[in-house]
């Protein structure tokens, strides 16, 4: 493929007005796209691999429905959107078809705008904040056990792992078994691939763990494509992509 050049995008989003201005005008807003953090994939992809899709919801964002707008970035890096948006906040999800590059990040979006999925057209003539583009997306979908790396001596008894699923919506959820009974734990992400144990259903009572630790629940994807999670038993399972 043709080496990308990583500098910044530029996307422009075009905006009509309402239909009572005499003279038809257009909001303009200028997300830009910062792949520092992405150089070790600059052989890989091209600009017109990145896709758009513009929601109307956080919702709609997590659950990938009901998207208004769909696109993809031109050779140039850029992209026009002049689609009849109304005057509200949208969520933007920019990513690479296979959905290891995107703009996706661990992120309060009620809170904390930084990355750029939520964005106003109020805020016509200013340029908005820098988006980051990383590999975090990766993260995302189901993972099927495979073997443990390293065993935590301590505890001899341990659930039988089936799959971890990784949720679009910062979320996690394990899928157990033990003594017949089949458990579910769910977790928080916290972002830098640190989980919180929310809760473990349908009760931690007879759960195989007397003490499920809250620190040092790390989920990371190695060279060789693999999901390492060093969980709340102090065990490090290995899981591959379904």
């Amino acid at each position: 493929m043709k080496k990308i050049i990583f500098t910044y995008i530029f996307i422009i989003c075009l905006f009509s007005c309402s239909e009572n201005d005499t003279e038809e005008q257009l909001n303009v807003i200028n997300i830009q796209i910062d792949l520092d953090q992405v150089e070790e994939y600059s052989n890989s992809y091209e600009y017109t691999d990145f896709m758009v899709e513009v929601y109307g919801s956080k919702e709609d964002y997590f659950s990938e429905v009901n998207a208004v707008f769909s696109g993809s970035i031109d050779a140039t890096g850029k992209i026009s959107i002049s689609e009849n948006l109304e005057e509200k906040s949208y969520y933007v999800d920019i990513y690479t078809e296979d959905k290891v590059l995107s703009n996706w990040e661990v992120i309060d979006l009620d809170v904390d705008a930084s990355n750029i999925i939520k964005f106003s057209p109020a805020n016509t003539n200013e340029s908005y904040a820098t988006v980051y583009i990383t590999d975090d997306r990766k993260f995302v979908g189901n993972w099927s056990f495979l073997s443990y790396e390293q065993i935590n001596n301590d505890n001899d008894e341990r659930t039988d792992k089936v799959f971890l699923s990784i949720n679009k919506e910062f979320t996690a959820t394990s899928y157990e078994t033990y003594d017949g009974v089949a458990y579910q734990l769910h977790f928080k992400l916290l972002g830098n691939g640190y989980l919180e144990l929310v809760t473990i259903q349908p009760s931690p009572d007879n759960y195989p763990v007397s003490q499920t630790s809250t620190q040092d629940l790390v989920v990371q994807i190695e060279q060789d494509g693999l999901l390492y999670f060093t969980n709340y038993s102090g065990n490090k399972a290995v899981y591959v992509s379904n």
